[in-house]
């Protein structure tokens, strides 16, 4: 329980530990070097480079929810304890209202209810660590407080591929070493600023309870501007906490709050926010009215990420970097033709006789031109207007693929995108711009993100030195990608989760 016994926050001892690590481009090789050492001295697991990928923390506890691009009021809920017979109904009702949530978990929990688990990360909630089985922190030895974070930390990344990101400490008790143990493993320590005290009802589902718990919610986070807002979902069933769960949601957004959770994200849980046009606009490379490309030739988008090719037996195909067709003409069997964009505005491949065997259909634009942008949606347009396009945001790396420097992946609803830096750092931006997990190895200037045919998703140096690994080769035919929650994935050829940026 969060705070079983305990009063508010106030006995927590609140010391900061070092200077605040740079956001996102932490130093990598110290880092992993110290993760690495002490999961594997705890657990005596065998922890792959760079598994322990989180956005940098801050030092020190945290209070209060994380802010949004605009400033407005928000509200982080947070579940301790779980997950239990009720984390299902508490899902469900998070979904229905399309708002995020954190869990912290207790690892004999986590044993006990493993769906659970996996169903809190697939549906897109942040799912922290809250020790293996409870104890009062302060009270262990720095080796015993080791042992209760990366135990629970590796059985998370078993049943999700994830390493956890925050952390929260039992009772909310804590000292400078255990701050300074989370902080190397990358999670950030949060805490709460409303108590709802629904630990208190023991199993109770009655209306004291429930309007107890709303009231707390109510009166202490309506005060706030950036509430985290203490609940549980124990290893008993928690009624009370489910039945009064819908109204305290109805209470913050009818007063305008935004919902978070602890990494910042807002909009429905699965979705990388709702914010958007937070990126620059793409560049693009232009085929102008009156213009060709003959058969064999193919023209590159800014970057050289994308490569549009007139194939010479008459498709027209949409290229990645490793040669997968985005999108095609299918137009085989017209050898030799050739692509035009034409003077009234209609893009189409024209074949040897001079017969049009695919057109993009938008005759009657005279001055339209064709743009092949760097995020690889080839379209036909008219002025700023879209006249047509492919619509081929590129979500995924099969074997073989890679990004290089300054290229990215998007999410299906273009509001998530990995970004390979010129840094060296490859790093999952939200669709505010924040960073939500990073590689951690700025300063391997040029280096590529490539997933291996044996399933390793691994960050080369200009060398070909491995700087970073998902650490899941044995998997041939892996594929890492974007296409669901707002994590990057290594999925294997039958679903599973191989791996997860958390």
């Amino acid at each position: 329980m969060g705070a079983m016994n305990r009063p508010l926050i106030g006995a927590a001892v609140i010391l900061v530990v070092g200077a605040a690590l740079a956001a996102v481009s932490i130093a990598p090789a110290a880092a992993r070097q110290v993760v690495a050492t002490s999961v594997s001295t705890a657990t005596k697991l065998q922890v792959p480079l760079g598994s322990s990928t989180c956005p940098a923390p801050r030092p020190g506890a945290q209070f209060y929810a994380p802010g949004v691009p605009g400033g407005g009021k928000t509200v982080a809920l947070t579940f301790d304890d779980g997950p239990g017979p009720s984390t299902p109904k508490i899902l469900a009702i998070l979904r229905s209202f399309g708002v995020r949530a954190s869990f912290f978990n207790v690892g004999v929990s986590e044993t006990r209810w493993p769906y659970e688990v996996r169903e809190e990360a697939d549906d897109g909630f942040l799912v922290g660590n809250h020790s293996w089985d409870h104890p009062v922190m302060t009270r262990l030895s720095p080796a015993a407080q080791a042992a209760e974070l990366d135990k629970v930390s590796s059985e998370q990344r078993f049943l999700v591929g994830s390493w956890p990101c925050t952390f929260r400490p039992p009772y909310g008790d804590y000292d400078a070493r255990l701050l300074a143990l989370a902080q190397t493993r990358r999670m950030a320590v949060w805490m709460w600023s409303v108590d709802t005290e629904d630990w208190k009802a023991e199993g109770s589902g009655s209306s004291y309870w429930v309007r107890r718990i709303i009231s707390l919610a109510e009166s202490e986070g309506g005060a706030l501007n950036h509430p985290v807002v203490l609940m549980h979902n124990q290893s008993i069933p928690m009624p009370a906490t489910v039945a009064a769960l819908p109204t305290i949601i109805e209470y913050f957004k009818e007063r305008g709050y935004t919902f978070v959770d602890l990494l910042g994200r807002t909009g429905p849980p699965g979705s990388c926010g709702t914010t958007r046009g937070r990126f620059p606009p793409p560049l693009s490379t232009a085929l102008r009215p009156g213009a060709s490309l003959a058969s064999g030739a193919s023209l590159a988008s800014p970057g050289g990420q994308y490569r549009l090719l007139m194939q010479r037996d008459g498709d027209l195909s949409l290229l990645t970097s490793g040669g997968r067709a985005l999108w095609t003409s299918r137009t085989s069997g017209s050898p030799g033709a050739t692509l035009r964009m034409r003077t009234d505005g209609n893009l189409a491949v024209i074949s040897t006789s001079g017969t049009q065997v695919w057109v993009s259909g938008t005759a009657g634009h005279a001055g339209a031109r064709m743009l092949l942008p760097s995020n690889g949606d080839l379209a036909v347009t008219g002025g700023p207007k879209v006249l047509w396009s492919t619509k081929t945001t590129q979500t995924s790396l099969t074997p073989g693929e890679r990004l290089q420097p300054g290229w990215y992946l998007e999410s299906p609803d273009l509001a998530c995108r990995l970004v390979m830096q010129r840094d060296g750092n490859l790093v999952l931006y939200s669709a505010s711009r924040q960073p939500l997990w990073s590689s951690g190895t700025a300063g391997s200037v040029g280096a590529s993100a490539v997933l291996g045919r044996s399933g390793d998703f691994e960050l080369r140096s200009k060398t070909w030195q491995p700087v970073f690994s998902s650490g899941t080769q044995g998997h041939t035919g892996a594929v890492l990608t974007l296409a669901r929650l707002s994590q990057v994935i290594v999925l294997s050829r039958s679903g599973r989760t191989l791996w997860s940026s958390g």
